[in-house]
């Protein structure tokens, strides 16, 4: 066996199923196989090679073998969560939407369902603590075959009581001083739970796990990840002047939006900004500081705070998108992505025809439920909310997380190229786009 990867927009894949039908898959570029000796059933023209455990055939293609950069920018509803794979296989989470979507999304690529099989987040970054980009990250870390290295945040928390403001204590200049790095510097305070808020089982959750915790800013410039064919820039929050505090920006909401820990990742000529909730105070804020718009210039945008109108023109200008992402969900139906977001984004992109992906528009309009599993008595219940040593509960999230999988928007690039997929339910196909050449 050999480990390949497709070099080409798309390519049919041809199986047998347990029924004996023979069937296909289109494969994306990028995608991973292995390549059998051996010949296959259709004949000379055709190579043996396995795709996701599954033995099939195909007709051989331009093949890689050097994995490129993957992006996948989940359905999960009214919320965010990207999942990105390196070159060398980094594995790097960023936020984790409401309910369990995230985990369901693991389970499914990395097959947890089946004996023996772990995966390992080697960086998950936290843009900030509101409840629609943290809920989904606490049974992620309570998963027994999900292994968190580093949390990455804004050192932006939330309190129950003992500060000026429900962030920490505001001073009379307009500064938040209250930010934490460790998890020594939350010991001993209220956090917030409850309702709308879920940061005390967040912190929990990240004790429990083991995983590194720290706090991340503007100051930090370029973190490394791990992987030399790829730069991470921290873009974002910016300190004020002190290096202690972080400008209040008019209200709890607007605070911890507008200092989304933002980050800009370059994988050879093509650049991916991830902004979290930016609102338009805080992408003010943000392009303000010298070199602020040249450090948000990207090719690929995953869009603020799921097509609100409280957005920046001038970010969406100086960011300047070939493809951007709008993460959003119909329920609650907060009226995002708003038709004036959408516009702007269009008329801020580059090249001739720049593409606008939102996840809800993408997702099928059906009812099929979060992701959940069947506990040992048979009822039907969260994924939180099991055991998941028990083989079921992890079979049965794959099977219900397949529903939502037209909502996933897949883009994938080798530093000199970019193409952008998403799936249609029908047939299993794919709306696809590409070879992109990253316009300057």
């Amino acid at each position: 066996m050999a480990l390949r990867f497709l070099n080409k927009k798309t390519h049919r894949f041809y199986f047998v199923n347990e029924a004996g039908e023979r069937k296909s898959y289109v494969l994306t570029f990028g995608d991973e196989v292995d390549t059998r000796q051996g010949a296959a059933p259709s004949g000379a023209a055709f190579r043996r090679v396995a795709y996701r455990g599954r033995v099939g055939e195909w007709r051989e293609p331009a093949l890689s073998r050097t994995r490129g950069l993957e992006l996948y920018f989940l359905d999960v509803g009214q919320g965010d969560a990207a999942f990105i794979v390196t070159p060398n296989n980094t594995k790097i989470l960023i936020d984790g939407g409401l309910r369990e979507r995230a985990l369901g999304f693991l389970i499914w690529k990395y097959r947890l369902d089946l004996a023996g099989n772990d995966v390992t987040i080697d960086h998950l970054f936290l843009s900030h603590a509101d409840k629609d980009h943290v809920e989904g990250l606490i049974p992620l870390l309570n998963h027994d075959r999900i292994t968190v290295n580093a949390v990455h945040h804004n050192g932006i928390g939330l309190f129950e009581s003992g500060f000026n403001t429900v962030l920490g204590n505001r001073t009379a200049d307009g500064r938040l001083t209250t930010l934490h790095d460790g998890l020594n510097d939350l010991n001993g305070l209220n956090l917030a739970s409850g309702g709308q808020q879920v940061f005390d089982d967040w912190i929990e959750a990240v004790r429990d796990s083991g995983a590194a915790y720290g706090r991340l800013d503007r100051s930090t410039g370029v973190l490394d990840i791990g992987d030399p064919a790829l730069t991470c820039e921290i873009v974002g929050p910016v300190l004020e002047p002190d290096g202690q505090s972080l400008r209040w920006l008019g209200d709890k909401s607007h605070t911890i939006n507008g200092h989304s820990l933002v980050l800009r990742l370059t994988h050879g000529r093509v650049r991916t900004f991830f902004s979290g909730d930016l609102n338009e105070t805080g992408s003010e804020h943000l392009l303000a500081v010298p070199n602020g718009a040249l450090d948000v210039n990207a090719h690929i945008f995953k869009a603020p705070h799921h097509g609100s109108h409280e957005f920046s023109t001038e970010l969406f200008r100086a960011v300047q998108p070939m493809i951007t992402v709008v993460s959003s969900g119909e329920v609650p139906d907060h009226g995002h992505p708003r038709a004036n977001f959408l516009g702007a984004i269009g008329g801020a992109g580059r090249g001739a025809e720049p593409l606008l992906f939102s996840t809800e528009i993408a997702a099928l309009f059906v009812d099929s439920g979060d992701p959940a599993a069947v506990a040992d008595t048979g009822t039907v219940t969260t994924l939180g909310d099991l055991d998941f040593a028990h083989a079921e509960a992890n079979a049965e999230a794959r099977r219900r997380f397949k529903k939502v999988l037209p909502g996933i928007i897949n883009v994938r690039s080798d530093g000199d190229q970019i193409f952008a997929f998403r799936r249609v339910q029908q047939g299993y196909q794919w709306e696809s786009y590409g070879p992109i050449a990253p316009v300057r």
